[in-house]
């Protein structure tokens, strides 16, 4: 059979009309076989459609059925894969990633049943700080700002970090903290604020650029940790020798002269202070005395001791048996001390040790003595003494009333604690000096 498309193309339906010994009859046949040959093709292509539609329905139902997994590993994505376990590791093992105990595996179930998983691997790290050295986990992508987050470190606004915050961590890494304080100095009289780094005060201060003396002392110690806000004062320790003089005072002894009137003196030989030289080991802080001591001691210039004659020749007259008066002047006492007198009675005392109190109503004690009222009136400071000096009775008050006294026969009863001080002292003639 000749197909349609060749009479088509040489437009043969033309030529048979013009064929004259063909009837109708057979062209009225040809042109039922192509309608026959029409509605052939056109069974072919429903026939053709069908069956591409059959099979577009099977490469979906089969799509449907299908899953896949995407794995990434430390930012790397694996090929993706058709899988048939939903399970997390039996996906790792497919993809051939293995996940430690300390890794960390992030998963992902998308619409449709496919699965992402991301796998970071565990970085194990140092953190550095405040005196310590932690071990701390942290995994892939981490910063050294989430290790130290971690290790539990706050930075300070001026502490420093190694390396820098935003590095990403590695195995092993070491990661230190160093503080930054903000200090005050004191010294050499001024006061500076400082920026420094951890450490001692020492450390402290010779970042800012300032000196210690072998001998200069800080507070707190050079050895103390540095802390925020911390005060540090600076005193400068020198030593120095300073040499002075100074005066030596000049000794007193008197002597007896029996041309003297008794109660009389005259100074014979003029005392003179002498000189000393002395050396003084000096300890100054910031400027100031605060130790010092003498090193060496030498005399320059000898003193000169004063020579004091006291009259020793008796006199007639007087006011009590054997009793003489003498002009005002000046007695040396016991101590070595000048005193002023107004007036002195030189005559006979005696001792006694009875009676509890006083006629001016005083108990009786040493230095309270019994006189003549009328010669020597109550409440009258006295210094009493032999008259070459070698007896003294010493400072006394007139406090009592004297029979032999106020009889004349004595100056003064001079009270004694005991009997056997009585007995010692007996009655001899004393010099009875009225203070000025």
């Amino acid at each position: 059979m000749i197909p349609l498309r060749i009479y088509e193309h040489f437009d043969l339906k033309k030529s048979l009309k013009k064929i004259g010994g063909i009837s109708r009859r057979t062209a009225r046949r040809f042109q039922d076989m192509e309608q026959e040959r029409k509605e052939q093709i056109r069974r072919q292509i429903v026939s053709l459609a069908l069956t591409v539609v059959f099979a577009a329905g099977s490469v979906v139902t089969v799509m449907a059925s299908t899953r896949y997994a995407s794995v990434t590993l430390d930012g790397k994505a694996e090929p993706v894969m058709e899988i048939n376990s939903a399970d997390t590791s039996a996906i790792l093992k497919q993809a051939g990633v293995s996940a430690g105990a300390e890794d960390v595996v992030l998963r992902t179930d998308e619409e449709g049943g496919n699965i992402d998983l991301t796998v970071k691997t565990a970085k194990r790290v140092f953190v550095s700080a405040d005196g310590s050295r932690q071990n701390v986990l942290t995994h892939y992508g981490d910063t050294a700002a989430d290790a130290l987050k971690k290790a539990g470190v706050t930075l300070g606004a001026n502490d420093a970090v190694t390396p820098s915050l935003m590095a990403k961590v590695e195995s092993g890494m070491e990661i230190s903290v160093r503080r930054r304080y903000s200090v005050s100095i004191t010294a050499d009289g001024k006061t500076k604020d400082a920026l420094v780094w951890e450490g001692t005060v020492s450390d402290a201060l010779s970042q800012a650029g300032i000196t210690l003396g072998t001998q200069d002392t800080t507070d707190p110690d050079v050895g103390a940790a540095v802390t925020e806000s911390m005060k540090i004062k600076i005193a400068r320790v020198t030593y120095k020798d300073v040499t002075s003089t100074q005066p030596i005072a000049f000794t007193t002894t008197t002597r007896r002269d029996s041309s003297l009137d008794a109660g009389t003196k005259t100074v014979t030989t003029q005392g003179q202070a002498g000189v000393k030289t002395v050396v003084t080991h000096q300890k100054l802080c910031d400027g100031k005395v605060v130790q010092s001591s003498v090193t060496k001691t030498e005399v320059t210039k000898q003193p000169v001791s004063q020579v004091v004659s006291v009259g020793t020749k008796e006199s007639g007259g007087g006011t009590a048996s054997g009793a003489s008066v003498g002009a005002d002047g000046t007695l040396v006492d016991q101590n070595g001390s000048s005193v002023s007198y107004r007036r002195v009675f030189t005559g006979r005392c005696s001792g006694y040790c009875t009676g509890t109190t006083t006629s001016t109503g005083l108990p009786a004690a040493y230095g309270r003595v019994a006189v003549n009222p009328n010669l020597i009136p109550y409440g009258t400071k006295l210094y009493i003494c032999s008259p070459d000096g070698g007896v003294v009775y010493g400072y006394a008050v007139a406090a009592d009333t004297g029979g032999a006294a106020m009889s004349g026969r004595i100056v003064a009863d001079l009270y004694f604690p005991s009997y056997s001080q009585c007995i010692d002292f007996g009655n001899r003639t004393m010099n009875v000096y009225v203070l000025g």
